[in-house]
């Protein structure tokens, strides 16, 4: 029997049983949609944070995290460190009210050095970035996110020298920061404010404590040994001794991105098992259905084989009508998964990323659930007496 042939009566069965198709294929449709749009969306997620983290980051560079951080640790490491390329302390992030002409704002203020601009990896557009004379001075002058520039100012204004309010104070704009986006965390970082760190700690909060450091170290190789030496300053700076807990916290570029594969194998086991379930539940349904399907036609069976056709030939037509089914629902699924993955990313601002392997795997999910639930009907349809599929 041509198996051609066999094929397109698949495909006739398939568009004559609309209904009985459309529930075959439901489960299928779902569980491939889910498996692509986790797919992508989760490759974007990962080359989205790579990149911010590589920013933020960068080779060679580690954070330094304490509520008891002071200037004195930052001097104590870099005389201690001939490998510390430059240092950058950084103050605040707490949101404050930010008012321009009766327009008030909430946002996020940070203090910052001179060498924020190289260390942190954010300059100014417009305007300057803060000088150390600013520093000294304690100057009331600030650098602002672009976003809210427009909000407070309007589309295409130079706020540069215009005096805002942050917490009734008054600031003299001196540039606008470079467009930084959404952070992992969710926050826009481009209606952040930046003030001399020396302003925030005494003009704003009147605070000794530093909170958050970043270094730059000369070998990027070595930055996990350069982090176990920092950490034993601080011990020492803070008077901790040998078994008592630190209190500090310190983060390398390598170790930032262990966490990034880390998260997302994390997160593709469980969209993958997720997708599994959905396709285990949608090869049970259809394995049922065409077990039904295999009841009503007995007769047809029957006299198929008292034509000639073997047991090989009836197998194949039902395990066929099966895998026509499932693979068409996991093209179909491919494109709806991409569509909401899309949909997604226009909100959360995520790039989608289709890569072959990821397609590739959909349409093997989709095969292998067509070969699972067809087994077991195409053997059983296989085996029927045509003597009594005929009575």
């Amino acid at each position: 029997m041509n198996r051609k042939l066999l094929l397109q009566n698949s495909v006739r069965i398939m568009l004559r049983n609309k209904l009985r198709t459309l529930f075959m294929s439901i489960g299928v449709m779902i569980g491939v949609a889910t498996l692509i749009a986790g797919q992508s969306l989760g490759a974007g997620a990962e080359k989205q944070i790579k990149q911010r983290v590589n920013k933020m980051f960068g080779p060679g560079t580690i954070f330094l995290v304490s509520r008891t951080l002071t200037y004195a640790d930052i001097e104590a490491i870099e005389e201690s460190m001939d490998q510390v390329v430059a240092s950058s302390p950084r103050f605040g992030g707490a949101e404050s009210e930010i008012s321009y002409q009766g327009i008030n704002r909430q946002a996020a203020v940070f203090g910052h050095t001179e060498q924020a601009e190289f260390v942190w990896n954010r300059g100014v557009t417009e305007g300057r970035f803060f000088s150390s004379d600013d520093l000294a001075k304690k100057a009331r002058v600030a650098l602002i996110g672009h976003r809210l520039a427009a909000l407070l100012f309007g589309q295409g204004t130079d706020p540069v020298g215009e005096e805002i309010l942050i917490d009734s104070s008054p600031f003299r704009i001196v540039g606008v920061l470079e467009s930084a986006g959404i952070d992992p965390h969710g926050e826009d970082r481009d209606e952040d404010i930046f003030v001399p760190i020396t302003t925030a700690m005494r003009r704003l909060n009147n605070t000794e404590y530093i909170g958050v450091a970043k270094l730059v170290v000369s070998n990027h190789d070595l930055v996990d040994e350069d982090a176990e030496q920092i950490s034993a300053i601080l011990r020492d700076q803070h008077d901790i001794m040998e078994g008592e807990k630190e209190d500090f916290a310190i983060y390398t570029s390598k170790f930032a991105g262990r966490m990034i594969l880390k998260a997302n194998r994390v997160l593709n086991v469980y969209m993958v098992a997720a997708a599994g379930v959905v396709l285990l539940v949608a090869a049970i349904v259809i394995a049922t259905i065409m077990l039904v399907v295999v009841g009503e036609r007995v007769a047809e069976i029957g006299l198929r084989k008292a034509l000639g056709a073997t047991e090989k030939n009836i197998g194949f037509q039902f395990l066929a009508e099966t895998l026509v089914i499932t693979l068409v629902s996991g093209v179909v699924g491919i494109g709806l998964g991409l569509g909401a993955a899309n949909l997604v990313s226009t909100h959360i601002a995520m790039p989608v990323i289709v890569t072959m392997n990821s397609i590739v795997l959909c349409l093997a999910a989709a095969v292998t659930v067509g070969l699972a639930s067809g087994i077991a009907p195409a053997l059983r349809a296989a085996r029927l007496d045509p003597v009594k599929a005929l009575r």
